[in-house]
C-alpha cells in the first residue's frame, strides 16, 4: 500500500525583540507599538504554536518516496557568531570526509553512535546554505 507525506499549518505566535531607549517601560511599549518606529526586531527563536490547524489543500499530500524518511526539524536559536562557529565546524567536517581523514570520535557524532549514516559532503554543503541566509 502507498505511503503518503500530509502537511499541516498550525496557528502559533512567533516572537521578536527589539531594545529601545526609554524612560519607563510604559513609553518603552508605548515606543515599539507607534507606527513611527523604525528600529531592528529581531526574532528570538520562540514560537508557541495552538492546537488548531489546517492540512494544505492543494499542496498538502504527496507520495512518500522510496527510502525517504520525514524528520522533525531541530530548531536552533543562535547568535550571529555562534551560526558561524557552526558553519566552519561543518566546513571543517566536510573537508575531513572529502579527504577521507575524518577521527573515529567525530564519525561516532555524525552517525549519532551508528544510528545513521550520517550526511555526506554534497548533503553537508546543502546544509551550510540553508544556515548561512
Amino acid at each position: 500500500m502507498p505511503k503518503f507525506v500530509v502537511s499541516k499549518g498550525h496557528d502559533a505566535f512567533a516572537y521578536y525583540e527589539t531594545v529601545i531607549e526609554a524612560d519607563t517601560p510604559e513609553q518603552a511599549r508605548s515606543l515599539a507599538r507607534s507606527v513611527h518606529y523604525d528600529g531592528e526586531w529581531l526574532a528570538t527563536g520562540y514560537v508557541q504554536e495552538f492546537d488548531d490547524f489546517e492540512i494544505d489543500e492543494l499542496g498538502g499530500v504527496r507520495l512518500l518516496e522510496d527510502g525517504e524518511a520525514v524528520e522533525a526539524f531541530v530548531s536552533l536559536a543562535v547568535t550571529a557568531e555562534e551560526r558561524d562557529a557552526a558553519l566552519a565546524g561543518l566546513r571543517l567536517l566536510q573537508l575531513a570526509l572529502a579527504r577521507g581523514d575524518i577521527d573515529p570520535a567525530l564519525t561516532s557524532i555524525l552517525t549519532n553512535d551508528g544510528a545513521h549514516a550520517g550526511l555526506g559532503p554534497a548533503r553537508i554543503d546543502a546544509l551550510c546554505e540553508r544556515i548561512n541566509v
